[in-house]
This record gives structure tokens, sequence and C-alpha cells, in this order.
């Protein structure tokens, strides 16, 4: 993968969030065909046309989206399994993926991907999902509307799934960082503060979402989850128990201590 494809790679998925979002994407198309060729009487869109634009709109972000979550499932292949982290690791074998910059990636940069390019990308897909929420039936005809029905049950769950992916990589990234003697102490803790920090208010939002009853990613089943200490036996609440705001939240606090 280049130094920038994956920075432009969610650099696509934002100008598409933009896009789509309250169908600003088939106004703007519609107006600019219309300054392109004032001298012809301009035709208004019916809803129909506006629902067949929308949906080749959906369909390049659905593909942008499954690109990114194959990119991602092929880093993993690349950085420690989480589950086998605290045994002994051969550091030579995993490259450090990751830069260690937390602040929001400046697409028009040739640079390397960071934790600041993955926490921005969890962000994005928050905000779709929030938006997908917000968003009431369209006044289309009824087969389209089934259609787009469909390919929001689709985008869900591999929302999730990138997401997911995600936290995996910058956790499982941290602790390589944190486990290579070479990374200076002042660094690690800056990653420390930072990385909790920005995770927790992520995972919050997380699990605030969680808690409308959406169903669990693809990936669920196959991320590690702590088991409860002992001699506890605190109720929670059905979010807190995802693997992945399991995982998240025993990382924080793992680095907290």
């Amino acid at each position: 993968m280049s130094r920038s494809a994956f920075g432009n790679l969610l650099h696509l998925m934002e100008i598409f969030c933009l896009q789509i979002k309250s169908g600003e994407a088939v106004a703007s198309g519609t107006a600019s065909r219309g300054q392109r060729t004032p001298q012809t009487p301009s035709v208004q869109p019916t809803p129909e046309s506006e629902a067949l634009e929308l949906r080749a709109l959906r369909s390049v972000q659905f593909s942008l989206l499954k690109i990114l979550s194959k990119t991602l499932s092929a880093l993993r292949a690349f950085t420690p399994d989480l589950s086998q982290i605290l045994q002994p690791l051969d550091l030579s074998q995993y490259q450090m993926l990751l830069a260690l910059n937390f602040s929001t990636p400046a697409f028009d940069a040739d640079v390397a991907p960071s934790f600041g390019t993955f926490l921005a990308t969890v962000n994005v897909m928050l905000n779709m999902l929030g938006e997908m929420d917000k968003k009431k039936d369209p006044p289309f005809p009824s087969a389209s509307s089934l259609s787009l029905s469909e390919e929001s049950k689709n985008l869900r769950p591999l929302l999730l799934f990138i997401i997911e992916n995600c936290f995996y990589l910058l956790i499982s990234q941290a602790l390589r960082y944190l486990r290579d003697p070479s990374v200076h102490p002042r660094d690690k803790q800056r990653m420390k503060q930072e990385l909790a920090s920005e995770l927790s208010t992520l995972v919050s939002s997380l699990a605030r979402y969680m808690r409308r009853g959406v169903t669990s990613s693809p990936a669920a089943g196959h991320l590690p989850s702590p088991q409860p200490k002992a001699g506890t036996s605190l109720k929670v609440a059905p979010e807190a128990q995802e693997p992945i705001i399991q995982l998240v939240q025993a990382f924080i606090r793992h680095v907290q201590r």
C-alpha cells in the first residue's frame, strides 16, 4: 500500500459523506448541469431521477467502503495478534504501520497513515451511522425505497466492521510501540495519553449507537474479549458486552494504570 493511499481513500469517503447528506449531491449536480448550458431550458429533476442519481452515488460510496474494509482486513496480517500480544513477541516480524501522530490527516500531503488517520476513519464511520438513523423514508417510488432500504441493511454491518478493524489495528499498533525498547519513554507516555483520550470519546459514541439495539458486525465473533475478574457480578448494559467495546475499554484501563 502506498504511503498516501489510505489517506486518499479516507478523503474520498468524507467527500461522498458530505455529498450524500441531505440530498445535497443531487441538488448540486442538477445545478451545475444547468450552469453549463444556460442557453437551453433547464429540466426540473423528478423524484425518480433524483432517486437514481442518489442511488448511483451510494453505490460508489459502498464500493469505496468495501475497498476500505478489505484494506483494513489485509493490514491485520501485518500487525501483532491481540490474542497473543502478552506472549513473547518477535518485534522484527511486525513493522510499525502507523506514524506516531494524532492530528487529523492532511490529504494534500504524501504522508504515511498515522494513529490520527485511523481515529479520523472511525469518526467518519460513526458520523455515517448517525446520519443513516436521522434519515426518514425518502419520497421515492416504492421500488427505489425498497432498494435503498436494502442497501442500508448491508451498509450498517460494513460500517461497524470498519470501525472494529480500526480499533483492533489502533490497539495492536499501540501495544507494538509500547513493547519496543527503541521508542523513547516520553513518546510512549504521550501515545498513552493521546490514544486513551481519543478512544474513550469514540467508544462512548459507539456504545450510544449500540444502545439502540444495532446488530454487531461480522467481525464481532473474531475479536478477543477480556474475561471478567473472578468474584465480580456487576450488571452491565448490553452494549458494554460487545467484544469490541470490551476490548477498547480494557486497553484504556491498561494504558491508564
